[in-house]
């Protein structure tokens, strides 16, 4: 009686593990799985397995590449957590027996106390996975010598072996950052989980749980306000319901570019979504190199293999494409891909994105400037009616400069050239301004 109803608080504990990280930190795991890049193939393992720590990371980063589902990575957790207690369990009982102890209940109780102590440290979105396992493979090992070796001097050859195994397994290199390990820790700090969550919504197109996010509470950084800018855009609603938002100026619409990867991603998928292929290419390169711990990133090489793949530059394409199919998660959408730029260049400009992206390139070159982002958009505008996402980005620019002697030129140049505009109604309330 008494194991079982230990057993269902241990299963009680793993069940608000998995929903802690399935749903308020959901944004975290998405974090970790876009950037790494887990390949399948034998290369890629000796190249973890002949360094120091390497087989951690291998088994860590093999479990992370399931964060692609959210779910499934809480789920992962879960049990890891459940494991960790259990070992401890398992260990602080032999230790008892040694002693003599008879408060069995402490004994339990303890039991949570690493497990406990890593949820902490894993509030922290620079720790890493490989934290986890390192501490799943020294837990297993103490289990495995305290219940193998009951001679002392065995116990202590094996302790020696065990703490050497333990170091080449395991490393000390589970900080994404370093050289900033020793700095005060930032745990479940609120505003980056909010960049986060919003960033695995952007990454998802998951457009009206951005806004219906931004409705529950007000984004008021320079990021959350860009991705419910583009949520509102994308769903043709930027004019109607801007300022039912916070605002910070032009800001809101594109971040000021700054080499880190929080900023750089979101930044990029509005480049994207506008048809500024090559400037939201640049946007993800620098994203991926911007990686503190110098890791390639899946979402990146996929939105690079897309880039160059409606730029019709299908032998870059393929180059990434062929990275991609190594992996676990991407292998099946890089083999369709690879078989529509086989098919030809029809097949891509009948493809619902990448057609209709590729349409609203730009036909002639132009030098970008972040300080004429909005004359950019009214380019794309005039070459294709249909970019209505960048006419709405065109019309609120001059809004949110609080220049309106400038908004109503733009709004007459629309009238004259786009009259029929789907989104022009929405503006007209701007004009009374």
């Amino acid at each position: 009686m008494k194991r079982t109803i230990e057993y269902s608080i241990s299963c009680i504990v793993g069940i608000i593990v998995y929903l802690f990280w399935a749903i308020p930190f959901r944004g975290m795991l998405n974090f970790h799985e876009e950037f790494q890049l887990f390949q399948t193939d034998s290369d890629y393992f000796f190249s973890h397995f002949l360094h120091k720590g390497g087989i951690s990371i291998y088994i860590s980063e093999f479990l992370v590449q399931f964060y692609n589902n959210y779910w499934i990575g809480a789920l992962i957790i879960a049990f890891e957590f459940v494991l960790i207690q259990r070992l401890t369990l398992g260990i602080l009982r032999r230790i008892r027996q040694s002693w003599g102890s008879k408060h069995e209940y402490l004994v339990y109780c303890a039991s949570f106390i690493p497990m406990t102590l890593l949820w902490i440290v894993l509030g922290d979105v620079n720790v890493m996975h490989s934290l986890i396992v390192a501490v799943i493979i020294a837990l297993l090992l103490i289990f495995i010598l305290i219940r193998i070796f009951n001679n002392k001097i065995y116990k202590y050859v094996g302790l020696v072996v065990a703490v050497c195994f333990f170091i080449w397994t395991s490393g000390t290199n589970h900080y994404r950052i370093p050289s900033m390990i020793l700095d005060m820790p930032n745990v479940y700090n609120a505003k980056t989980i909010e960049l986060l969550d919003y960033d695995l919504l952007v990454r998802s197109n998951r457009w009206d749980d951005v806004i219906h996010k931004a409705e529950k509470q007000q984004p008021d950084l320079p990021l959350s306000v860009c991705a419910t800018n583009l949520a509102l855009g994308m769903t043709n609603q930027l004019g109607s319901r801007a300022y039912q938002f916070y605002q910070n100026g032009p800001e809101g619409l594109f971040p000021s570019f700054n080499k880190d990867p929080f900023s750089t991603l979101t930044t990029a998928e509005v480049y994207f979504h506008l048809g500024l292929i090559n400037t939201a290419q640049r946007y993800y390169f620098e994203a991926m190199e911007a990686a503190p711990n110098y890791k390639k990133s899946c979402r990146c090489i996929r939105r690079l293999a897309e880039t160059n793949l409606i730029n019709g530059q299908y032998d870059v394409a393929r180059k990434y494409l062929h990275i991609l199919e190594k992996t676990l998660f991407y292998k099946k959408w890089a083999h369709r891909t690879l078989a529509m730029i086989d098919s030809g260049d029809k097949s891509v400009s009948a493809h619902p994105l990448y057609g209709r992206l590729r349409s609203m390139i730009l036909k002639e070159d132009f030098l970008y400037s972040d300080r004429e982002v909005d004359k950019i958009c009214g380019r794309l505008v005039l070459q294709n009616h249909e970019n209505i996402l960048a006419m709405q980005y065109f019309l609120l620019y001059p809004v949110l400069e609080n220049n309106y002697q400038k908004f109503v030129q733009y709004m007459n140049l629309i009238r004259e050239e786009v009259p029929n505009s789907h989104g022009l109604a929405s503006f007209q309330g701007y004009l009374r301004k």
